[in-house]
């Protein structure tokens, strides 16, 4: 019975969890003194074993049902300058080619080639008003809406980030980056591109 006892706790959490129920299920059940009945807990844990078991068949089936993200999903201006690099294996040279195709058109739309990625930036996404040749890139809306102020600051940071944590890394090392990683950094590299895209030229 302590034996029973001892186990009881643990085999109804894994039998909660595997079989999805609102509460931890009762598995023994005490007749009298001398007896306690466990066939109800017996017929649970096959129930959550059989569960187990069939959910680990079909994932080794059918692969993991995890949400997958396709690469040629990406924003075009990141994928097609990182395709040709990706497809041969070159992950950090992929990354740093998208990076640097982000920041060429960041380039083009307010023409200030003169400068590095982390002033283009800085300028391109300051949150103060243009001056001459200074124009700025602003996410779109109402100056006093807080959602646009949000989106604004928030560009302007993670386009800074971005071109710090993940551009100018890919560029110096000389270490290949691993296939996943490259990949989330080319998520954020298309997030980014998809945001500046909606961003309007505002100019004095």
């Amino acid at each position: 019975m302590d034996a029973l006892r001892e186990r009881e706790d643990q085999a109804a959490r894994v039998i909660q969890v595997a079989l999805g129920l609102a509460t931890s299920p009762t598995l023994l059940v005490v007749a009298n003194a001398d007896e306690v009945e466990v066939q109800a807990g017996i017929d649970l844990a096959a129930r959550a074993r059989g569960r187990v078991l069939t959910e680990v068949e079909t994932t080794a089936r059918l692969g993991s049902t995890a949400p997958t993200m396709s690469a040629d999903a990406l924003h075009p201006l990141i994928w097609s300058a990182a395709s040709g690099r990706w497809e041969s294996g070159h992950y950090s040279d992929a990354v740093q080619r998208a990076a640097t195709a982000l920041s060429g058109y960041v380039k083009d739309q307010t023409e200030r080639y003169e400068l590095g990625d982390s002033q283009l930036m800085l300028q391109a996404f300051s949150l103060d008003s243009p001056q001459q040749d200074r124009p700025r890139l602003r996410w779109p809306g109402n100056d006093d809406d807080l959602t646009v102020k949000s989106m604004r600051e928030g560009i302007l940071y993670m386009a800074r980030g971005v071109f710090a944590a993940v551009r100018n890394p890919a560029s110096h090392s000389i270490d290949e980056m691993p296939k996943q990683e490259a990949l989330e950094q080319l998520a954020t590299l298309s997030i980014l591109a998809r945001w500046i895209e909606q961003c309007e030229l505002v100019t004095l």
